[in-house]
C-alpha cells in the first residue's frame, strides 16, 4: 500500500458492493492509511422494497460483510445524518462515493456534502457505476447521439477503463463501530431461491450467460 494522505477515509458504498474493479476504494486504500466501510440503510427504501429486493440487498451486504473481514458497518437512517456521523466518529476528514447520476442520487449527494461541509469533512465522487460517465459520448456539437451506430462509433473511439483488480485495504469498522445488525433485514423470500449475490458468484452467472446465453 502507498503511503497515506492521511490517517482514516469512511468508503461510503451504495451500488457497488464489490471490491473488485472500484476505481473510488482503489483510491481510498492508495491514499489513506485506514478505509472504513460504510452502507446507510433508508428505513424508506426498506418500506417500500419488493420482498425479492430486499432479500437480495442482504445476500450483497452480507457478502461485502465477508469481504471486508467483518468490517462493514451498516447504520439505518437517513445518510445527511449517519454519513456525517461515523465519519466524526472515526475522526475522518473525507468520505468517498462512487458517482451517483440519477437525479435523485444527485440530490442525496449535494445534501449530504453540505453537511460535510460544515463539519470540515471533504465529499469525494470518483469515476461511475456505468462503463462510461453519462453524457460523455456526444456529437462534436455537444449533443446526444440519436441513432444507435454513430453513437457506437463514438463511444467506441473514446474507449473505457480497464477493470482493476481488487485493492489492499487496510479496513476498520466493526466491532470498533457500533452498526445496525443485518437481522434487522428479514428475509422475505427463501435466500436459496434468489441468484448468487456475492462477486464470483455473481461473475460466474454472467460467464454461464456468456458462453450458454448470448449465441442464442
Amino acid at each position: 500500500m502507498s503511503t497515506a494522505v492521511n490517517d482514516t477515509v469512511v468508503m461510503w458504498f451504495r451500488r457497488d458492493l464489490r471490491l473488485g474493479d472500484h476505481p473510488a476504494l482503489s483510491a481510498a486504500a492508495a491514499e489513506h492509511r485506514r478505509v472504513v466501510p460504510l452502507f446507510v440503510l433508508d428505513p424508506g427504501l426498506l418500506a417500500r422494497a419488493g420482498a425479492v429486493r430486499v432479500t437480495y440487498l442482504r445476500k450483497a451486504l452480507l457478502s461485502l460483510e465477508a469481504a471486508t473481514q467483518g468490517s462493514l458497518v451498516v447504520r439505518l437512517g437517513d445518510p445527511r445524518q449517519v454519513v456525517p456521523q461515523v465519519a466524526s466518529e472515526v475522526g475522518a476528514r473525507r468520505v468517498i462515493v462512487t458517482r451517483d447520476f440519477t437525479p435523485r442520487g444527485r440530490a442525496r449527494d449535494a445534501l449530504v456534502a453540505g453537511e460535510l461541509s460544515r463539519a470540515d469533512i471533504a465529499f469525494r465522487g470518483i469515476a461511475t457505476p456505468y462503463a462510461v460517465e453519462p453524457g460523455s459520448v456526444r456529437k462534436a456539437d455537444g449533443n446526444p447521439y440519436a441513432v444507435f451506430t454513430p453513437f457506437r462509433r463514438a463511444w467506441t473511439a473514446l474507449g473505457w477503463e480497464a477493470p482493476l483488480p481488487a485493492p489492499d485495504v487496510a479496513w476498520f469498522g466493526r466491532p470498533h463501530l457500533a452498526g445496525d445488525d443485518l437481522t434487522t433485514m428479514t428475509d422475505r423470500v427463501e435466500p436459496s431461491l434468489l441468484p448468487e449475490a456475492d462477486e464470483v458468484g455473481v461473475w460466474q452467472r454472467w460467464q454461464r450467460f456468456a458462453a450458454d446465453g448470448l449465441d442464442h
